[in-house]
């Protein structure tokens, strides 16, 4: 094929390479299918993509890995764009098409094929148990190593998988499954996704595999999938799932997918949240039970990240903060007081620890890697904003303004404005100061404190290091006949003198006993 060599051309290839999204294209269904084999790992790939290109001054361009030095990556053998042969250029990881054949905003059909070894994305191998599988494993942007796309999450669109494998397999992927067509050696398995996805979630999983239906939950069947050597113990920790989507559609909305599998897999991931189609790591499931926040934390991502997605990466703590923080209130529901704040103390450890060596915001824009951005500050820290967030407004307005902020952004994108506008809404309070220190700077309170207790006089020196930060501070003080009083003192000077004068004799004092400050006592 003749390329195209213009300036437009080499600027596409550039935001390709880095992984920007493709805003001259706006992709609303992909048709994908595959055909996998035991003879190699070469996949061959017939894939339908409709679209708009709507920016008739960029050219039309998708994600697509080409092939690289080690014979790896996908080599296009044909492309029809509305039925014509247009030219188009297949290099860097990105595929260009001719401009001629389409007009702005014209809905447009792409039928490309193509075939290759996947060099990440879908990952071909064996489990542990020595048996050969193939499992999706996208985030962040690896799903364009085994289909074209616009591999950036903001880009949501529905999907089908029509996958020919060998007759052992089981094949799972996103959305209803519509068909098995079976053949003298193979099947091929038909899934259809009607709910618009990010591209991160779209999957497929070959394996051979036991399958069990464990519930029902409101319409929503909640199947097993899991390798046939580890089905006791694989099928009893996920046993758990039913109880734990009944619990988080209690507490923020309906649940929007077609179906919940969750799927033993063999991929990078501890447990990757595919839309309807949960992946957990095989060493997850032991039959003890101990996998079951992680089961939460998968669980929740179907609302939140899945349904609700953060718009940009730099935001994915609307994603994977919500998912650690909502873990915690099912710990906090299921296993009461102590075992949450438990949690918390091992999520603000985490943190502490974290920022010695990274001190960046939660909203990142200066990372090097988009996997860099899996780190406690997503997860841990992006869950303690929500949980100082609670205290500040009210456990009754933050469980409004987490419904609230679903019901805005369901199967749309978000970004962190938009949730701090519904929150302020919800509160009908200014909280810009609040997001502006907790999420677009570094860092936390480091606190000094000297005190003297003399009878029922307690006086308190406390010192900010570095940063000020503006935070209510609990103390908890101990009399000596055992009684305890609560005092809130609100924090916003890098110095702060309390001084209190109480009837009786002061045992000790206590900062921050309910665990609601991400903070860190220095000397």
């Amino acid at each position: 094929m003749k390329p195209i060599i213009t300036l437009g051309f080499v600027l596409a290839l550039f935001s390709a390479q880095f992984n920007a999204q493709i805003n001259q294209i706006d992709v609303s269904h992909y048709k994908i299918a595959i055909t996998v084999n035991d003879d190699s790992d070469t996949i061959k790939v017939l894939e339908t993509i409709r679209f708009k290109h709507i920016d008739a001054l960029e050219p039309i361009l998708f994600n697509l890995a080409s092939v690289q030095k080690e014979g790896k990556g996908m080599a296009v053998e044909s492309l029809l764009l509305n039925n014509t042969k247009p030219h188009f250029s297949h290099r860097n990881d990105s595929l260009l098409i001719d401009l001629s054949a389409a007009t702005p905003n014209n809905n447009l059909e792409l039928v490309v094929k193509f075939k290759g070894i996947p060099i990440d994305g879908l990952v071909i191998g064996k489990n542990k148990y020595g048996s050969r599988t193939f499992f999706g494993d996208n985030w962040p942007t690896r799903a364009q190593n085994w289909f074209a796309c616009n591999d950036h999450l903001s880009d949501k669109a529905t999907v089908e998988f029509i996958v020919n494998a060998p007759k052992k397999y089981n094949v799972v992927a996103n959305g209803k499954l519509i068909e098995v067509k079976k053949n003298k050696k193979t099947n091929t398995h038909h899934y259809h996704s009607k709910i618009a996805l990010p591209t991160k979630v779209m999957v497929i999983g070959i394996a051979e595999m036991a399958q069990t239906e464990v519930g029902s939950i409101s319409g929503t069947k909640v199947n097993s999938w899991v390798y046939p050597t580890n089905k006791k113990d694989a099928f009893y920790d996920l046993s758990l799932a039913p109880s734990i989507l009944q619990f988080y559609i209690n507490y923020i909305a309906p649940y929007e997918f077609e179906k919940l599998d969750n799927v033993q897999s063999t991929t990078r991931f501890g447990g990757m949240e595919n839309a309807g189609c949960i992946f957990y790591d095989e060493n997850a499931l032991k039959g003890s039970r101990s996998s079951e926040n992680l089961i939460a934390h998968e669980i929740v991502h179907q609302w939140f990240g899945n349904s609700a997605t953060e718009k940009d990466w730099p935001h994915l703590w609307l994603s994977e903060g919500f998912a650690t923080y909502l873990t915690n209130i099912y710990i906090e529901q299921t296993k009461g007081t102590e075992a949450f704040q438990a949690q918390l103390i091992q999520d603000r450890s985490r943190v502490l620890a974290f920022e010695k060596k990274y001190k960046h915001p939660v909203i990142d824009t200066s990372y090097s890697s988009l996997m860099n951005l899996l780190n406690p500050n997503s997860y841990q820290k992006g869950g303690w904003v929500l949980h100082m967030l609670r205290t500040e407004i009210g456990d009754s307005l933050f469980h409004l303004s987490i419904q609230k902020y679903y019901q805005t952004y369901r199967l749309s994108n978000a970004d962190s404005k938009d949730f701090q506008s519904v929150v302020e809404n919800i509160s009908k309070r200014d909280l810009n100061w609040f997001f502006d220190q907790w999420l677009y700077t570094s860092g936390h309170p480091k606190l000094t404190t000297t005190s003297k207790i003399e009878g029922g006089n307690l006086t308190i020196d406390l010192t900010q290091q570095d940063r000020v930060f503006s935070f209510p501070l609990k103390i908890a003080i101990e009399f000596e006949n055992g009684s305890v009083l609560h005092k809130v003192i609100p924090i916003s000077e890098k110095n702060t003198r309390i001084e209190l004068d109480l009837e009786a004799s002061i045992k000790r004092f206590n900062l921050d006993p309910e665990v609601q400050l991400l903070y860190e006592e220095v000397e």
